[in-house]
């Protein structure tokens, strides 16, 4: 038994799975409320912030406000090559395929897009100019860079994301538990400072603390500080 399923917990509350736990994030309100603005609006929009800012976070925060409309393609570009075509034309299944057929309004929604060809980046931009797509949002750190056609449609819709301060963390470590009860303050300082800054190792720092002072306890019957 792993040590969240002995404390009652479904699942890790510190899982850094995309998507899981948007509703407990830190700092992520007022950004999402400002992405889903855009995206409501019609834009290109940037979000940048270095790794472990809780970018993607907050795209899939964003995405609930739109879940149901069918309408959002997500795609992390660091995982595979992407071709838009064959993403919009699978909104349509096979027959998108076989009759070349391309939805109309979709969100796309571009994680990691420096690793984006030059050549998807201006078909993205066809296909918006087209209304193919209703709206971008490009995803990137703050090295990522985008040609300067893209960045004049962009404008100052750029959303910029800090890392977590200590404070941040605790009460990132609050919502994710419940209480701090099986982490105190001192102890989320320590993890926080160990991870750099970066939310998701954090966040993996804290569980694995948890599961060491669970194995401590079994075999010493005292709680690893």
């Amino acid at each position: 038994m792993t040590w969240y399923e002995k404390h009652g917990y479904n699942e890790d509350p510190f899982s850094t799975r995309k998507g899981v736990f948007i509703e407990k994030a830190v700092n992520l309100t007022e950004p999402a409320e400002e992405l889903a603005y855009h995206i409501g609006a019609g834009n290109i929009i940037l979000v940048e912030g270095e790794k472990g800012t809780g970018k993607t976070a907050l795209v899939f925060a964003a995405m609930e406000r739109f879940k149901g409309e069918g309408r959002l393609i997500y795609f992390d570009c660091s995982k595979d090559k992407v071709n838009l075509k064959k993403l919009l034309q699978n909104r349509h299944g096979i027959f998108g395929k076989v009759l070349n057929i391309l939805p109309k309004n979709m969100v796309l929604l571009l994680d990691n897009f420096r690793e984006l060809p030059m050549q998807e980046i201006e078909r993205a931009k066809y296909y918006y100019d087209n209304n193919y797509l209703r709206s971008i949002v490009f995803v990137g750190n703050g090295t990522s860079t985008l040609p300067a056609n893209i960045m004049d449609r962009i404008g100052n819709r750029v959303i910029r994301l800090k890392k977590l301060t200590d404070n941040d963390a605790i009460q990132l470590v609050k919502n994710r538990l419940g209480s701090l009860e099986l982490l105190p303050e001192k102890t989320i300082r320590k993890i926080y400072r160990k991870s750099s800054g970066d939310a998701n190792k954090f966040l993996e720092n804290c569980s694995k603390a948890l599961e060491e002072g669970e194995k401590n306890l079994n075999t010493t019957g005292e709680p690893n500080e």
